[in-house]
């Protein structure tokens, strides 16, 4: 049994943070809305299936764990990156054939003005590439730490009249947020 509440000094409203975090999700699936849709000389009445997870304030400020990153966006953007280098890279390839007049320095300067974009395009790729193993690292980082997180936010205890955790053993009681600060430096990933 745990220590009663220090805000309010009562019992009965207390309980473990994992039990209210796992409360506070509801789960729902039904029929959506019928849609009628013409089809030749009738129509067909059509409707879909709704489903999701409904989330409650206390159990979304109880969320021990940062939410997940997706770098979707970052690998699209090098692809893109490196398709548009290609294309500004066949420019200075094109000129290889019609040299500029005025001697080999100079077609080595009107190369290299003509190679600009592309390696400016390709520097902001290597730009991005960096970002991406950064996020990666990152990811890895928090998921090393996630089982020392859970250890520190499974002893946590809630009230539900004073909306705030404690810990058995702490005798104060703190807001959820300052709980998830806790729980976050345990886990080696403060936000």
């Amino acid at each position: 049994m745990t220590e009663p509440c220090p805000g309010c000094g009562q019992l009965d409203q207390v309980q473990r943070v994992p039990a209210v975090y796992d409360g506070g999700h509801a789960f729902f699936r039904g029929q959506g809305p019928v849609v009628p849709i013409p089809a030749g000389d009738g129509v067909v009445y059509t409707s879909s299936q709704v489903s999701g997870v409904s989330v409650s304030a206390v159990a979304r400020s109880l969320d021990p764990f940062p939410p997940p990153r997706r770098g979707g966006g970052l690998v699209a953007a090098v692809l893109a990156l490196v398709l548009v280098g290609s294309c500004f890279l066949a420019l200075p390839l094109s000129s290889v054939d019609d040299p500029p007049p005025g001697g080999p320095a100079t077609r080595a300067l009107g190369i290299a003005v003509i190679s600009l974009p592309a390696l400016c395009v390709y520097i902001a790729a290597g730009v991005v590439i960096w970002l991406y193993v950064r996020r990666v690292r990152a990811h890895r980082r928090q998921r090393r730490g996630v089982p020392a997180a859970r250890q520190v936010w499974e002893q946590g205890w809630f009230c539900h009249r004073c909306g705030g955790v404690y810990f058995a053993d702490a005798g104060r009681l703190l807001t959820p947020a300052h709980f998830r600060q806790l729980v976050a430096r345990a886990g080696g990933y403060e936000r």
